[in-house]
Formats: structure tokens, sequence, C-alpha cells
């Protein structure tokens, strides 16, 4: 049984990606997703047999096993990558990110930008919604506007500018100056497309979640599951699975074991330690290489002692990185020093703070600080995040004689504390698809209450990353995700770790496995061997 191993963030990835970014430029009239199941390599993976014999000819449901469960089913009232993974399966967008993370045309048929600020998208006609309506442009164009007016998305809908319907299957966009990010902005959850006349109305899309996505939930329960059917009217055709079944198991080895009494199919985070053991398992098929998720401290710079420039440099100096790699990954993961993702052009390591115990040591004395006075709570959501905070919690009590305390935490809550700044420091992390979404993100100030959790509100910085939107020559763009880069290093606002791995481990007669770095899968190219 072939294995998939460690593959590190490839070249051509990165470059695959800085090309749909600067898509602005051109016209496209490109094909919707393929109809054949690949892999996220670009690699078609078939493989026999399955866990517990459950693979057999006219298996229709598969079973997910997860850590985390979504607060939210909704497409605009969430940034969470567990409502993420959902909302690709009941919601499609103008564009989606195929498996080698470049953009591609998925609700629209055909695109053309005729100015650096005027874009035209005709629309896939016949096209349906679960409740039977058609698609049409009236619904694209609140849809949109809906995610400028929600707080938890609204980063995703500054570069849509005005909206305008043309007939019931063109719409134009005219932007407020040249946006880089628009088409990517279009692939995320908070852009996707649900019935305007149900936006109107005041439809619980969280209860009843209305989109054009292969699959419908029929279910939710609670801290427990999530159940989806497949949508038989589904414009690409009806997922050859019918029924995908989400199990919330918050325990890793739990998880490990689901799989391998043929409980579950498919286990999204899988536990560090068990990865070698499922490697192991001619039943089972491990996926683990590179992604863009990038993971750190996340430390509230508003409150003392973040607010202390060098005090946020000595404790980003003083943890060993490589420790929490082998003892919270089991080696699934690369050193993040850099405060964004390292796989982006125009990217930098330079003047982000790397583990040296002496150079922590005198940051902390520039610091002016009492050991005795530094001590601080860490959130943590899960069991990697526990380990990973007891890695930290022993270096800054011997490398700096700062004592941290671990706090576990339901990931709803924790969501809610880490957002509106309720707290002083917490494990996380951010997956992207482009470095200009990462910023905006993470630094800017219009997501604070949001994503922004370190609530880093620093105008130059704002600055920054508006010219980075504005930008669509790649050259220049890049000269200014330089810039922002060694700006935001220097200003050390969060204390980075690692680079994750994308792991999954998966029932070996599941075909059509596909992950992009991103994070997303597509589990309507899934079928059962």
């Amino acid at each position: 049984m072939k294995k998939r191993t460690l593959r590190v963030f490839a070249t051509a990835m990165v470059l695959s990606l800085a090309a749909s970014l600067f898509m602005g430029c051109s016209s496209g009239n490109n094909q919707g997703s393929p109809e054949s199941t690949q892999a996220a390599g670009g690699s078609t993976e078939t493989a026999a047999g399955g866990s517990g014999g459950s693979a057999a000819s006219g298996k229709d449901t598969l079973i997910i096993v997860t850590a985390n469960e979504t607060p939210s089913v909704t497409t605009n009232m969430h940034n969470a990558v567990a409502g993420d993974y959902l909302n690709k399966m009941t919601h499609n967008c103008l564009f989606y990110m195929d498996e080698n993370m470049a953009v591609q045309p998925d609700l629209v048929e055909s695109y053309e930008n005729p100015s650096d600020t005027e874009w035209v998208f005709k629309l896939k006609q016949g096209v349906k919604f679960h409740n039977g309506e058609e698609m049409k442009a009236a619904d694209v164009k609140a849809s949109l506007e809906l995610c400028k007016e929600s707080p938890d998305v609204s980063l995703y809908g500054t570069s849509t500018g005005t909206i305008e319907v043309i007939d019931d299957y063109t719409v134009k966009i005219t932007t407020d100056g040249p946006q880089s990010g628009l088409l990517i902005d279009l692939c995320h959850h908070g852009n996707a497309i649900i019935p305007a006349d149900l936006i109107e109305s005041g439809h619980d899309f969280n209860k009843e979640p209305i989109g054009t996505g292969p699959y419908k939930l029929t279910a939710w329960n609670k801290g427990e599951s999530l159940e989806f059917e497949a949508f038989s009217d589904y414009f690409k055709g009806e997922p050859p699975i019918k029924k995908v079944i989400w199990k919330i198991i918050p325990e890793g080895s739990s998880r490990t074991m689901a799989l391998e009494a043929g409980e579950a199919d498919l286990i999204v985070e899988v536990e560090n330690n068990d990865i070698s053991r499922l490697a192991d398992n001619s039943k089972v098929t491990v996926f683990n290489e590179g992604s863009t998720s990038h993971n750190f401290m996340m430390i509230n710079n508003e409150k003392a002692p973040f607010d202390n420039i060098n005090f946020r440099r000595a404790i980003a100096s003083a943890i060993d990185k490589n420790a929490i790699i082998q003892v919270a990954l089991n080696g699934a993961g690369t050193v993040a020093d850099s405060m964004v993702p390292d796989c982006f052009p125009g990217t930098t390591n330079e003047g982000a703070p790397t583990f040296d115990v002496e150079k922590a040591k005198a940051y902390f004395a520039e610091s002016g600080l009492n050991a005795a006075d530094c001590g601080f709570a860490i959130i943590c959501s899960d069991d990697t995040k526990l380990r990973v905070g007891q890695v930290i919690q022993s270096c800054l009590k011997e490398n700096l004689g700062i004592d941290v305390t671990l706090e576990s935490m339901d990931l709803a809550t924790y969501l809610d504390v880490t957002a509106t700044g309720d707290y002083q420091a917490a494990l996380g992390g951010y997956t992207s698809n482009s470095l200009l979404s990462y910023a905006q993100g993470v630094y800017h100030s219009a997501s604070i209450n949001a994503s922004n959790k370190t609530r880093t509100n620093e105008p130059e910085i704002d600055a920054l990353i508006e010219k980075i939107q504005a930008t669509v020559d790649q050259a220049e763009n890049e000269k200014i995700v330089t810039e922002f880069n060694l700006k935001i290093n220097d200003l050390c606002p969060q204390v980075p770790l690692y680079m994750r791995n994308n792991v999954r481990a998966y029932n070996s007669g599941l075909a059509g496995f596909n992950l992009n770095a991103g994070g997303n899968t597509y589990y309507d190219w899934m079928s059962w061997n």
C-alpha cells in the first residue's frame, strides 16, 4: 500500500499560487472543478482494501471524525477552519482553489476584466439551491453584500467594491482601485452564494443552511455529530457518496481507534503520536504534506506585559520550537520564525526573533520587567495545543524564570474569548490561500474583534497591507510584501512556532481523496472502490 510521506511546500505550488494572485490583470474562461478525482499533488490516488472490511462495493456513507465542532454552519457568522470544512460541502463560491492552489471558476461560466477596476462575471445557468430555486445574479449581489456587512468575514468583502446586476446571469464588480486579492477573496466561504430572498426574510441559516453545494445538512446533534446527504440536483452531478457524517471526538487516540475499528473512515486532526502506527496499517492511508498553516502563540498586545516590545521579543527568543515539533507534533511540521507564513512570494525571515536563550535574556533585561510580575495563562483548545503549551511552559520557566499556566477551553468558547480580547495568550493558527489574506486577517486593525487576535493596531502596518491589496504588478507586489514582512517581524506582535503539515488518515478503500496546501478538501470528488 502506497503511503504519502512528508513533502516540503513545493516551489511549483508557490508559483501556482503567485500566478493566481495576479489573475486580476487578465481575462479568463476556465472550466469548473475537474470531474476526475485528483489527489492534492495532482495525482490520482486509488487504493484497495478498507478498514475493517468497510470499503466493500456499494458503500455509500463516509464517516469523518474531527476534534473541533464548528461554531456555526452559516457562511458569514464565523471565520473558523472547522466551519469552512462544512461550508465547502453545502455551498459554492464564484471561484474555488483547486488541488494546486490555483483559482478556478466555480459558479462563474466566464469572466473578463476590461480595466484594472472592472470585472464582469457570466454565471452558470440552471444552478439550483437546495430549496429548488435557481441561482441568479441577484443572489450573488446579496451574498457578496452580506459578506461586507458581517464582522467575522467582512475583510473578505473589502475588495468587492460596487456590485451591479446586469441581467439574470451577469454581475459586474467595480473595485475601489486595483485589487490584487479579489479572486482569492471570492473563494472564501464568507462570499459563498445563498438565496437573496432568504437573506431579506431573515432566514436562520444556522438552523437550515441553503446553498448550491453538493451536500445538504440534515441534522446537527450539538456536541456529537453533523449529518449531510447528497444533493441530487447538484449542478456538477450528484456526488458518488450519498451520506457524510461528521463525528466530534475531541480526544486524539479515540479518533485513531475509531478509524482502526472501522467506525470511522477519515480523520481530520490525526493524533500526531499515532501517525507512524497508522502508516503501518495496510488498511489505512496517511497523507502527510506541507501546508500554509502558520501556528503561533498569540498574545494580547493591549495588555501588560505584552504591550512591551522587548518582552514579546524575549519570549519569542526563549522558546525551543524544534522541541515543540518533536514533542507535540511528532515531527509533522517545520520551525516558523517569521510573523507570516514563509511559503508565499516576497516573504522573509529576516529580523524575526529566533530561538536564542542569550538574546532572550538580553531582550528581557531591556524590557525592564521582573519575571515575578510576568506570569500569564495560555489558552489551549485541543490535546496538541496542550502539549505545545507544556513545552512553552518549560522553556519560559527555565530560560527566563516566567511562570506560565495552561487553560483548556473548547473551540467555540476559545474563539469568542480571543476575538473579544478577554485573554492574555492562546495557541492558535491561521491557514490562508495568500499572503494578503493572511495579513488582512491576522494583522489589519479592521480585523480586531474578529481574526486579529493580537489586536495589532499600527497605521503603518495597515497602510502596507492596503498597498499589497492595491498592487497588481507581481514584482512590485512582492517588494511590498517584503517591506511589510520586515516591519511585522520587527514589531513581533505574536510568537511564531511552526508551520504545521496537513495530516489526514483515511480508509484505503476511499478513492479520490484530495487536500490542497490551504486545507481545502472536496468531498464530492471522492467515491468508494
